[in-house]
């Protein structure tokens, strides 16, 4: 398991770029790539979840 300070940093980072997409998935409401973006913050939260479970072990 990696250490904790490594998988806070990854959530820190997953975050980080959810909140990216969360900007530019309002900026393409509407069009064609919306969707893109909704599966890739889904992915992102999955990520995020996954991570905080092994912080918790």
């Amino acid at each position: 398991m990696a250490d904790k300070t490594n998988i806070e940093q990854r959530i820190k980072q997953a975050q980080d770029l959810k909140a990216s997409l969360e900007e530019k998935l309002e900026k393409v409401k509407g069009s064609p790539r919306e969707d893109d973006f909704r599966l890739q913050i889904e992915k992102i939260d999955a990520l995020i979840g996954h991570l905080e479970g092994e912080l918790e072990e």
